[in-house]
């Protein structure tokens, strides 16, 4: 049974008197000069005796605290406390490491089953694995036994426990599949948390395999992220199986926001792609497709607005039907896009320019197939200045003599624009 009060005391450490640790202490700083924490061990079995010292530049004040490790000696909540807050987690102690090493080389030759680590780069991990070994009966102790040793260390933030619980699954209510899978830090986060143990349960009956495997913090992070999308657990477990192997090696968060980002950008993409066919035929570069997103995803209703506010700026009958074609403006980003894709030009860097009334584009497509992109045309300052088929192709001469016709019943200047890219370039 688990035991959540303080112990009785059988055994007490010799007293120490202020000047004898403020002795201690001053003979410690002398080897520690550029450090503001460090840990003086003034015994090391077959009890630890510890000194904790923090110096304050500002203040130039020094705080100490004494902290016992021994059989029979249990610390009171204000102990265990200040213990937590000042000395696990703390990257910026200065101690002894020959003396971790004897620590080590003690204690886990006397009590081989405590399945003792080292804990070379969290050596102050190794201290509280003592101390709950010698508390008896606590969480943490049960679980370092059991050599989860990152459930272990974050054990004060499980939700609800089992005081009768005499085992890590009865700690957890899960297979210990599950748990030694998940002895990660953010693993122990998902675990101290009933809404996703019960999760996590559903999910190894239907895709076991999850857990065949240790899972580093990227993998356990993601799948959280699955959990969190409120996805199904069959789709969880699906989508998790299958970008496993990727994360394996991912081992920073660093690393990990740049395969969200990447994995991300690999769902907006297929979002894209099964809007139109032009997008899933013809687009073939996805680093094409920042613009893509902002006005088809994030920004579409936004652009559409802005776009029907700018055609209501333009003169309605510069849209008409003749002779076999039909010449309209953009009605939607939708529209726009898809005439960039297909038509293979730089038609997007203008989507700002258009809405702003700055330039006008016009659709020219044909009556039997409407709406298939043909030639993309510019009005600039009521002159011609592109008209083009595919990848900036030039129109025939029958399409360019419909194109002035069509100028000229609408008071557009044709300027030198000569329907020949090479001049026109020059022009």
């Amino acid at each position: 049974m688990l035991e959540i009060q303080m112990k009785e005391n059988t055994w007490k450490p010799p007293v120490l008197f202020d000047f004898e640790i403020e002795r201690i202490a001053d003979h410690r700083r002398s080897l520690v000069e550029d450090w503001q924490d460090y840990i003086v061990f003034i015994r090391l079995f077959p009890y630890i005796d510890m000194l904790f010292v923090r110096e304050n530049d500002s203040t130039k004040e020094t705080s100490t605290y004494r902290f016992v490790f021994g059989d029979g000696y249990t610390w009171d909540q204000k102990q265990e406390k200040r213990f937590m807050e000042i000395c696990l987690g703390n990257d910026h102690i200065n101690f002894s490491y020959a003396d971790m090493n004897e620590i080590y080389q003690y204690y886990s030759s006397k009590y081989p089953e405590w399945h003792l680590k080292r804990y070379h780069t969290d050596s102050i991990r190794m201290l509280d694995h003592i101390y709950h070994c010698m508390r008896k009966n606590t969480v943490k102790e049960l679980l370092y036994k059991s050599g989860l040793d990152e459930l272990a260390y974050r054990s004060n933030g499980i939700d609800a426990i089992d005081l009768l619980s005499s085992s890590p699954s009865e700690i957890y209510g899960l297979n210990i599949r599950i748990i030694r899978a998940m002895n990660c830090e953010v693993g122990a986060e998902i675990l101290n948390e009933g809404k996703y143990r019960i999760y996590l349960k559903n999910l190894n009956y239907m895709f076991p395999d999850v857990f065949s495997h240790p899972m580093n913090d990227a993998q356990c992070r993601y799948l959280k992220y699955l959990i969190d999308g409120e996805l199904t657990v069959g789709e969880v477990g699906r989508l998790y199986l299958s970008r496993r192997p990727n994360l394996s090696g991912i081992w920073c968060d660093s690393l990990y926001d740049l395969f969200m980002i990447k994995d991300i950008i690999e769902e907006e993409w297929e979002t894209i792609r099964k809007i139109d066919p032009i997008y899933k035929k013809y687009l073939d570069n996805k680093d094409k497709t920042t613009e893509l997103r902002r006005f088809l995803l994030y920004g579409r209703k936004d652009y559409d607005k802005k776009i029907r506010r700018s055609n209501r700026k333009r003169d309605y009958d510069w849209q008409e039907r003749d002779k076999g074609y039909v010449v309209r403006y953009p009605q939607t980003s939708n529209d726009f896009c898809r005439e960039a894709v297909y038509m293979k030009n730089c038609l997007l860097t203008y989507m700002e320019a258009y809405i702003e009334n700055d330039t006008t584009i016009l659709f020219m497509r044909t009556t039997e197939n409407f709406n298939k992109p043909f030639i993309t045309i510019e009005i600039y300052e009521n002159r011609l200045t592109q008209a083009y088929h595919r990848c900036d192709q030039d129109c025939t001469k029958e399409e360019a003599e419909w194109i002035r016709q069509y100028c000229r019943r609408h008071g557009i200047d044709i300027g030198k624009f000569a329907f020949n890219t090479e001049i026109d370039d020059l022009a």
